[in-house]
C-alpha cells in the first residue's frame, strides 16, 4: 500500500535520528520543506546524500497541492515529506494525513527534535508554565500585525511564558532586533504597558548548531548586544515566576 511519510530530521545533522535515515533512503520521492525552518547543515546537499530522488517545495505547494500529493501516492510506493525540526508542529500536515487517510493511503510519522522542546529546555523555565506559541511576521502592506502582542498579554496576565517564532520568508529571515522593534511598535498601538525596557526576554541563536546561543536580557539591552546570525527564537518570560525558575533566569543572564 502507497504511503505518504513524514520525517523530520531535528534541527542539525547531529539530531537525525538511525529511523529518519532509514526511511528517508526508502522514499521513491522526496519532497524537502524548504520554508518550515533553517538550520547550520541540513540543506539540499545533505538531504540528496541521503536519497537523490528530491526535489524542493515551498509552502504553497504543501499548502494548495494535495491533490498532488495524492498524484504522487498513485505512482509510488513511499512519498516523503522531509523537514527540518519535527513535522507535526505545522497544522498543515495533520490536515494533509487526514486528505491521505481518507483517500485510502497509509501514512507513517517519524518525529524530530522541534525548536519548540528544545527552546523550552534549554530557557529552564518551567515546561508545565508554556502558554500558546505566537509567530512575529513582517508587517504586510504597512500593516503591523499585533496578535502576538494578544498572546504575549493573555498568557502574561495567567501566569504562562510565550514562545516566540520569528517569520522566515524566502528573501529574509527575521532577527531578534526586529522582532523586539515590532512589539515595541505593538505597545504603542495597544498601549498596556506589556512591552517596556525591563522585560525579561530569553533568546535562542542557531540552536543545535555547534555555536548555538541562548540568552537572558533585558529588552534595553536588545539593541546593544551583539546576536549571532539568525534562525533566533524568543521566549517571553512572565514574571510569575517560581524562585527556581528566578535562579535560572540568572545563570543565562549575560
Amino acid at each position: 500500500m502507497p504511503t505518504l511519510k513524514l520525517i523530520g530530521l531535528g534541527l542539525s545533522a547531529k539530531f537525525v535520528t538511525r529511523e529518519a535515515i532509514d526511511e528517508l533512503s526508502k522514499c521513491d520521492i522526496v519532497l524537502f520543506e524548504s520554508y518550515t525552518s533553517l538550520s547550520c547543515d541540513i540543506n539540499l546537499d545533505f538531504i540528496k546524500f541521503l536519497n537523490k530522488n528530491v526535489i524542493i517545495v515551498d509552502r504553497k505547494f504543501i499548502e494548495n497541492n494535495i491533490k498532488e500529493v495524492i498524484k504522487l501516492l498513485k505512482e509510488k510506493e513511499n512519498v516523503c515529506i522531509v523537514t527540518i525540526g519535527d513535522p507535526m508542529i505545522a497544522t498543515t500536515h495533520v490536515s494533509l494525513i487526514v486528505e491521505v487517510k481518507n483517500k485510502g493511503y497509509n501514512f507513517k510519522i517519524i518525529p524530530g527534535i522541534s525548536v519548540h522542546c528544545y527552546i523550552i529546555s534549554k530557557s529552564m523555565l518551567s515546561s508545565y508554565k508554556f502558554g500558546k506559541s505566537v509567530t512575529i511576521t513582517y508587517p504586510y502592506n504597512n500593516k503591523i500585525d499585533t496578535t502576538p502582542y494578544d498572546v504575549i498579554y493573555d498568557n502574561f496576565i495567567r501566569g504562562l511564558h510565550t514562545i516566540l517564532y520569528l517569520d522566515l520568508k524566502e528573501d529574509k529571515i527575521m532577527t531578534t532586533k526586529e522582532a523586539v522593534k515590532l512589539l515595541i511598535e505593538m505597545e504603542k498601538i495597544k498601549k498596556q504597558g506589556l512591552i517596556n525596557d525591563d522585560r525579561i526576554l530569553i533568546v535562542g541563536q542557531r540552536l543545535g548548531c555547534d555555536d548555538e546561543e541562548v540568552v537572558a536580557l533585558r529588552l534595553k539591552e536588545v539593541f546593544n548586544y551583539k546576536f549571532k546570525e539568525p534562525p533566533h527564537i524568543i521566549v517571553f518570560p512572565t514574571d510569575k515566576l517560581h524562585f527556581m525558575e528566578v535562579e535560572a533566569l540568572k545563570c543565562l543572564m549575560k
